[in-house]
């Protein structure tokens, strides 16, 4: 296995220039509402904040995640590995155990029926394998794909289309069990590790867009891999699709997204803040130069969602840049003057090392304060200090244990990067609580960064 990643990491700096081959594409990037840039609510501690080493808020959907594979119809975990699926899972979740990570970024493999049907015995498998995926407590961040290098034996469009029809089924037939396990699924599918390059084939982008997004349900998040393919996405379906940047070096780099100084980076970065997007830095052992200040700049501009823990950490033992990170700090004035959100209850001495920022603050970090009470009315404030809003994430609030609707309701994408709003609500007395619950899943709930009782999913912000 390691060597077949080395050759993957020489084969992967190689192929990573056909990105400027739809250079020539037009890019066209929505135009979505500003998000605050800095927070305009002062907050209180009337709702006691959480100030401990926080390392057992691992809240799902967001944060570091680790990296597998399953190659359908075989035993591999990736094609010609020899190395078994479920060994792989394991492999990864002893090797991140410490870091807490409840997410999996999972690779199906479907190459052995590039030019065929997919058989009902590799659904079977794949079907079992998101079980086991479950079992374990991980959410999935799902991308398909087929080949590991350029062949003419890839799929062409026509069978990308019929595969995601029978996806489409599968998914149908396990609506439970897809909606408990994948938080959001890439585009894939498309060349090499279904990155969208080195396919042999001129594979038609708008067409596998169209047929994988009518497979996956439409309150299921998705990303594409570069900017040239999200120009791609119908506008009707526009809102579901985020990116997901494979080169994260902390600089404008040629294999990244796009040039930062291109006048679209700016609107893809805004218009990412109201999805869900994902990154990772190249391999460690490729050499690549990374500026950590600058990598926290790219995940704070994209407001990541979740990133590779993989890649640049601690490969074959090795010490890498995410390892590193746990020695470099970045101090409260350091966070303000580049714009960074930050929850202060965490800094320690006035600073927190960048691998910490980076664990809680990827993805949603929401925290209760500003707790008001008069004789018939309630409310408090919800700040996010993390990079992304709590995306598909339904909030519901509990007076005396029934629930009441806040005043002019309830949106997440009010809640983007240095999101803030104040909940008013009819009181009458008694406790009130606060549940953050997965509109796809009732058992995946929101511990808030609250030193607050957490029962049952709910938050109780206080005591009658």
């Amino acid at each position: 296995m390691k060597k077949i990643v080395s050759v993957l990491i020489l084969f992967c700096m190689a192929v990573s220039l056909s990105f400027g081959l739809t250079a020539c594409d037009k890019i066209v990037i929505k135009d979505y509402p500003a998000v605050p840039v800095a927070y305009a609510i002062e907050t209180d501690d009337s709702i006691p904040l959480y100030t401990g080493l926080y390392g057992e808020i691992s809240n799902q959907s967001r944060g570091f995640r680790g990296e597998t594979y399953i190659n359908l119809g075989t035993n591999e975990a990736y094609p010609l590995s020899g190395e078994n699926y479920y060994d792989r899972l394991d492999s990864q979740l002893e090797a991140y155990s410490a870091d807490g990570i409840r997410l999996m970024q999972v690779y199906v493999y479907m190459g052995k029926y590039s030019r065929t049907d997919i058989p009902q015995s590799a659904f079977e498998q794949l079907k079992e394998y998101f079980e086991t995926v479950r079992s374990k407590g991980l959410k999935i961040l799902l991308r398909f794909a087929y080949e590991t290098e350029s062949s003419e034996d890839g799929p062409k469009t026509a069978d990308i289309e019929r595969h995601c029809a029978a996806i489409k089924t599968f998914i149908a037939d396990n609506e439970e069990l897809f909606d408990t396990t994948v938080y959001a699924v890439q585009l894939g599918m498309i060349g090499l590790w279904g990155e969208g390059h080195g396919s042999i084939h001129n594979i038609d982008v708008k067409k596998v867009i169209e047929a994988l997004a009518d497979a996956v349900p439409n309150d299921i998040p998705m990303m594409v891999r570069t900017p040239e393919f999200l120009s791609k996405v119908p506008e009707e379906i526009e809102w579901r699709f985020g990116v997901h940047d494979d080169y994260l070096v902390g600089y404008d780099h040629e294999w990244g997204m796009m040039s930062w100084e291109d006048e679209n980076y700016a609107k893809l970065l805004n218009k990412c803040k109201y999805t869900v997007t994902d990154g990772e830095m190249p391999w460690g052992r490729a050499g690549e130069r990374i500026d950590k200040t600058g990598l926290v700049s790219q995940c704070v501009g994209y407001g990541l969602t979740s990133m590779s823990i993989e890649h640049n950490y601690k490969e074959d033992g090795n010490v890498y840049c995410l390892e590193e990170c746990k020695s470099v700090y970045l101090t409260e004035s350091d966070m303000k003057e580049h714009g960074f959100p930050c929850n202060p209850a965490l800094l320690e001495d006035g600073r927190i090392s960048i691998y910490d920022y980076l664990r809680y603050h990827l993805g949603y970090q929401l925290v209760a304060s500003n707790l008001k009470i008069s004789s018939d009315k309630a409310s408090f404030l919800i700040t996010n200090y993390g990079f992304a809003c709590p995306y598909n994430y339904e909030m519901k609030i509990y007076v005396d244990g029934k629930e009441v609707v806040p005043d002019g309701g309830y949106d997440f994408r009010e809640l983007t990067q240095f999101g803030q709003k104040t909940y008013e609500f009819d009181y009458e007395g008694g406790d009130i609580a606060v549940e953050f619950v997965n509109a796809r899943d009732e058992n995946d709930t929101v511990r808030l960064f609250n030193d607050v009782p957490f029962e049952n999913g709910r938050n109780v912000i206080y005591r009658a």
